[in-house]
């Protein structure tokens, strides 16, 4: 390989997964905890490709970078009355599903109520603020 292909950043598109027994899938994550790297850039620098060595990315993987959450205290009440809206929703989904006939102005009324509710629900939380 000439010196100007090895450094060339190789393309990582390609995805592997096997199994391993725990101990050992253990002591890979301590080791690369040990060495600042994520467990994927640990496992690249342990493999050569004709001779060079595999990009170390030094990102966390996607799926591990932590999620920071805003937190935003909420009305118990809110909660509950939600909560209880959408249990009569998929009551009235059930009892749809149920293969029982009903007139859809009868379902017109129910969904009415429920939307009316939610609005009611709406108003209050928000003339609260």
């Amino acid at each position: 390989m000439t010196e100007a292909a090895e450094k060339t950043p190789r393309s990582l598109d390609k995805r592997l997964a096997f199994r391993l027994p725990a101990d050992v899938a253990d002591l890979w994550k301590a080791t690369a905890e040990a060495a600042g790297l994520s467990l994927s850039d640990w496992l690249r620098a342990q493999v050569r490709v004709e001779g060079a060595d595999i990009v170390v990315t030094r990102k966390p993987t996607p799926q591990k970078m932590p999620v920071s959450r805003e937190h935003v205290p909420v009305d118990p009440a809110l909660v509950r009355a939600v909560a209880n809206a959408g249990n009569n929703l998929n009551q009235i989904a059930r009892h749809l599903n149920s293969g029982e006939s009903l007139t859809p102005a009868a379902i017109l009324v129910v969904l009415t109520e429920a939307e009316q509710r939610l609005q009611e629900i709406l108003d209050q939380c928000t003339s609260n603020s």
